[in-house]
Order: C-alpha cells, then structure tokens, then sequence
C-alpha cells in the first residue's frame, strides 16, 4: 500500500490568513451527504476511496474562534466534544464549514465506537478527521467537485501534528479491491467511495458508496428481555422501520459490560410501556418481554440476516444518540445489478417496433418515477424472459383510467381504437361456445398494451391454438390479511414438497401482490376439467389435514388467519398473473419468478419493482429447465390425493 503511505506522508502547507482578513459569519448547519450501501467496489481513478470511521459524524461551523459542533441531526454537541476545540480554534481567522468524523482511536490504531462512548462522557482524547469542506470565507464551494474541495481543506488545514485532535482524511485514486482488503485485515469497518467530481448533496446519494468488511447498522429498542433472576436485562429487543412499522429484527445479549447494563436498564425503565411498538413479535420473545416506547437507538454488528428478517450473531457495540429512532431502517446493499429505465430509450424503442406512444411522460404510478415511456424500457428491458410465458396465450388486460390506480378495469375483448399488435380472433371452447380473445407474440404487443395503459397481463394456462389442453397449474397462495409473508413462504414450501412426493416439480413466483403463486409445468396431454378437479382435490387435502392453515373455500369470512388455496385459476377461460407482469400496485411491483432456495429470504411479495425486475432479467434464469421439464398429471397422481 505504498500510494496510502505515499498520500499519509505528503506534507503540506497550511494556508495563512492574512491580517486582514475579514470576519465572517459563523456558517448555519446542512444537511449531510450520506453513502449509499453496496457490495460492489467501483473502479477507475474517478472514484475516490477514504477510510470509513467507526465514530460520530460531525458538522464544525468556524468563524475565527467561534466554532459550533453539530450531529447528524443538526444538535448542537459543541460542548459534548470540547476536547476537539483548540486546534478548531486557531484553524482560521475567516470561516468555514467543514464535514468530518469524530472519533476515539484505540491501541491497535483502530477507530473504537464503544471507546468513543466512554471518551464522551470521561473527556478522553478524541479526534476529528475531516473530510469535506463545504463553504469558506463565506463562500460556498459545495457545488465544486469534490476532489477541489479536499485540495482546498488539505491548504486549509496544513500538516497537523498526529497527536493533534484535528486531522486531514485522505484518499487514493482508484485501487479501491486493494485498500478494502487492507482496511479488513486491519480490523477496520471498512472504506467509503467518492466520485471525484460529485458535488456535495444533503441526501443519501450514489455518488459517495460505503462498503464494510462487517454486517453493522443502527437497530431501534423497544424493549427487553429480564435476566433469568428477574433482575436486570439480559438482550434488548431490536427492530427497525419499514413502512412506518417497526419490524422485530431479533435480540442482543453480548456486547455489554455490567456497568453498559445497568444505565440501558436504567434509561429503559423510564420509557416502559404496556404493549409492544413492533407490528409483530415471535410469541416466545413476547412471553417474557418487557415493553418500552421505541426511542433509543442500538448499534450492533451480526453475521447475516436470516431468512425470517432476524440478525444472526449480534453484538452490541453501542449506543447512539445522534440519530432518531423513526430514522432507522434495514440497509440493503445496493447491487451493480440495478437497472436504469431511461424514458428517452423507451421512446426509442415504441417507434422502432412501430407503437406510437402518446403521453410518454405520463406517470404511470403516483410516487415513482415511472412513466409511460419508463414502463416501454422495462418491457424491452424483460421481454427476452416474459414473451415464452405470453406468447399466443389468450390474454386479459388490467387497464387504469385515471393514473391513480384507483379506477382500473379488466378487458379480455377487443375495443375500438386498439393498437393491431394486440391481436383478436375467436376460439372454441370445451363447451362448444365460441369465444373472442386476445393475445400477444412479441415485444411490440407488450409496448402496444402500455399504450394502452395497460399495467397487468394476465394468461391463460393454455395455448390459443390448443385451448382444451393445459400447458401449467398454479396454486395461488391468497393469504388473509393479517397473516405475515413468512406464513405464505411455508405454505409454498410445503406445497412443493407434497408436489415432489407426488413426482411433480414446481416453480415459485412472487405475484408481486400479496402471495406466492406455485407453478407446475405439465405436457399438454390432461384436460381443463382434469386439472381443474386435481387442483381443486389438492386444495381440499390441505384445508382437510391442516386446517388451521388452509382453506379451500373462497369466502373470507372462513379463511380468518388462513390461507386460501386458490385452485380457481385451473380452469378453462380462468387466468393468473403473467411472469414479468406489472401490477396495478403502488409502487410498480411486478411478478417475478424465483428459485426455491431463494424464496425464503424475500420480505413481501412486492419485493421487485420495475428496476429490481429490470435487473433480475438481466442475471441467470431462476427458472432454469421450466420449459424442457417433461411431466403428466397422470391417473394415478390424481387418484393418490382424493
């Protein structure tokens, strides 16, 4: 790491002021520019990388030797940081608002957040590594690019002495594979990436990325477990917000000295309340839970996720007070594998197959961004993995009227005014009825739809040219309201187990709605009226052996706490959501096929977006073999479950 050392060892030469430098007013707090979380290391010598502290971020307001400390939050902690002062205090005659971290550095030379806490509170050496400069002299500079604003805080702060509290962050140009890897094996939390020329914006943005060597985040308390002698607190029960709910994300029990905890004890006592602020607990973590109002805010590091959305491994690290509780939420790392659904391609792309788009900047989903044009991208983006499972399908279209999802209707005939990529025509039914339908062949058909502001494509189970044989089944996991997705995943589990034992594979798809759809790919050799009674005996099996979970009746009033298995959509004219079909949704979910092994770590059956289903295109096919399986509901699979 010769570049680190080389950048380290640099000396430089602090800027003076000169005597006649004016005063300037002492710079008002901003908001922070926050990092992005990601698993993937950028390259080229546009990004830069920096040491990512394990401390307090920290806004210094300078004017001559007025200086203010602020929190994240914009609290005024000059006092609790006064050890940091002095050297703020002589910095500059004129002003200054820099952007940094303040920190406790332990024996090894490591930023330690636990020391951090005690430093605080005993007046200990600490220090503030400054990292950005975002106005001077009482100009602001945070629309310069970054590199210029470092070059111009490095003038700014000269060479201080390495046992000064006031220090400079560096960075080096590119190699970032190679400084995260020494950054870990030095115990390190790990590096945040820059983009050398990004301005400085008070929001979370994808220009400044954080990649950590450990799982670490900020957990919410609202509550505690009591030690086993009924005295004091043995875990403390953790949660963050998703969608105003705070979710239970599992307990703490390690981490703590006695004395961390009888203050936490102490500060949870004051906050006791009766009932739980978590949306849902684990009935042998409510048991012997106690209550408190969720306010304080727990750092913690942990080994993984699991898949029911609980830490594995946590550890306590510490306390923080310099972020709210209604703050807190879940980080996911953001992936390379994100999509960007550019309106102007998809503008591109319906002229090129010869749709006309009106309105392309039509938003299509109240709170996105996703319009007329952006949903054409996503179909182009998804059509090589959805047009299989549509084409020369008859179809039925979800169209909205007013573009506030409230007002949708469903169409399975032909309107005037349609574009000719939908396609019409007539079919005979196993009733001798003749019947129109539509149907699509390819990406022009998808595009035509969205014009038509069509936001749901749903299939039949059978191909126009042979509308008596059924090509899939799908068993439709409809879960009653209050029943958490964990309980819709079991299902589809158990499902495809009682499937094997039956010799049949199955396929899993988040709807993109409230469940999971079980798909079986068969031969075209049984009729509707056969799948229709085996999926339908199925169903009966389930609610008959384990009632408590299943239904087979349709009315909600008897599926309270239960699920429905919806055998309904095997029948003839009957249909399901399309794969890689959006939905009249908030949000602009889509319908998503999975893997087996994945499906227990998805949250909802929303899980994908328009530009995580984009994305997810792109990767290996979750249903790899779907089309080449070779099975048959025979006789004696249908007389095995009656």
């Amino acid at each position: 790491m010769s570049a680190v050392e080389a950048a380290l060892g640099k000396k430089r030469t602090r800027r003076r002021d000169s005597d006649s430098t004016p005063r300037y007013p002492l710079p008002t707090f901003r908001p922070f520019q926050l990092c992005t979380l990601t698993d993937d290391i950028p390259v080229g010598a546009d990004w830069l990388f920096e040491m990512k502290f394990d401390g307090y971020r920290a806004q210094v307001a300078v004017s001559g030797s007025e200086v203010v400390v602020y929190t994240r939050n914009g609290h005024d902690w000059t006092r609790q940081f006064k050890v940091v002062l002095p050297p703020l205090r002589k910095l500059t005659k004129g002003s200054a608002l820099i952007d940094g971290e303040i920190v406790a550095i332990d024996s090894q030379g490591r930023t330690n957040f636990s020391m951090l806490k005690t430093g605080i509170a005993a007046g200990m050496p600490l220090k503030f590594y400054a990292f950005d400069l975002l106005e001077l002299n009482g100009g602001d500079i945070s629309n310069q690019p970054l590199l210029e604003r470092k070059e111009r805080l490095a003038e700014l702060l000269g060479e201080p002495d390495p046992d000064e509290a006031l220090q400079f962050s560096s960075h080096i140009a590119d190699h970032g594979e190679k400084i995260l890897e020494t950054m870990c094996a030095g115990g390190h939390e790990g590096v945040i990436a820059k983009r050398a020329d990004s301005r400085y914006v008070g929001d979370r943005t994808a220009t400044w990325l954080k990649i950590k060597c450990t799982k670490r985040q900020e957990f919410v308390v609202g509550g505690y477990r009591p030690s086993d002698t009924g005295r004091g607190m043995a875990s403390l029960i953790l949660g963050t917000y998703e969608n105003g709910k705070l979710v239970y994300r599992g307990r703490v029990g390690t981490g703590f000295t006695e004395a961390m905890r009888n203050k936490i004890l102490a500060q949870l006592e004051r906050r006791r309340m009766e009932k739980p602020a978590f949306s849902s607990v684990p009935l042998d973590i409510a048991r012997r839970a106690r209550w408190v109002k969720p306010e304080l805010v727990a750092e913690v590091t942990y080994s993984e996720v699991t898949p029911d959305g609980s830490l594995r491994h946590p550890s306590f690290e510490g306390m923080r007070e310099d972020k709210r509780a209604d703050q807190v939420v879940m980080e996911v790392a953001k992936t390379s594998g994100s999509a960007d659904l550019d309106p102007a391609i998809g503008k591109e792309i319906a002229a090129a197959v010869g749709v006309k788009l009106t309105h392309p900047d039509k938003l299509m989903y109240p709170g996105t961004k996703a319009t007329k044009a952006t949903l054409v991208a996503y179909y182009a983006a998804v059509a090589e993995r959805m047009l299989p499972h549509i084409q020369d399908r008859p179809l039925s279209l979800v169209r909205d009227t007013d573009g506030d999802l409230q007002q949708s209707f469903f169409q399975k005939h032909k309107l005037p005014g349609m574009p000719k990529a939908i396609h019409d025509g007539q079919l005979e039914k196993m009733s001798g009825k003749e019947s129109r339908i539509l149907w699509v062949d390819d990406l022009a058909g998808l595009i035509a739809g969205v014009q038509m502001n069509v936001l749901e494509f749903h299939v039949w189970g059978s191909l126009r040219q042979q509308p008596s044989l059924p090509h899939r089944m799908i068993f439709d996991i409809d879960p009653d309201e209050g029943l958490n997705f964990r309980d819709v995943k079991q299902a589809a589990l158990d499902i495809r187990s009682i499937l094997e034992a039956l010799g049949l594979q199955s396929w899993p798809l988040l709807s993109g709605g409230k469940g999971v759809h079980v798909v079986v790919p068969i031969i075209p050799e049984a009729n509707w009226e056969k799948v229709k009674s085996f999926c339908q005996d199925f169903a009966e099996l389930l609610a008959r052996t384990d009632p408590s979970r299943f239904v087979a009746n349709m009315s909600k009033a008897k599926r309270k706490g239960r699920m429905f298995l919806d055998y309904l959509r095997n029948g003839q004219g009957a249909t399901a959501i399309c794969p890689w079909s959006t939905r009249a949704r908030p949000g602009a979910s889509c319908a998503v096929p999975v893997t087996w092994d994945e499906l227990p770590t998805f949250k909802s059956a929303t899980t994908f977006d328009v530009l995580a289903a984009a994305a997810r295109a792109q990767e290996p096919d979750a249903w790899q073999g779907y089309f080449d399986v070779e099975q048959t509901l025979t006789d004696r699979i249908r007389k095995a479950i009656r």
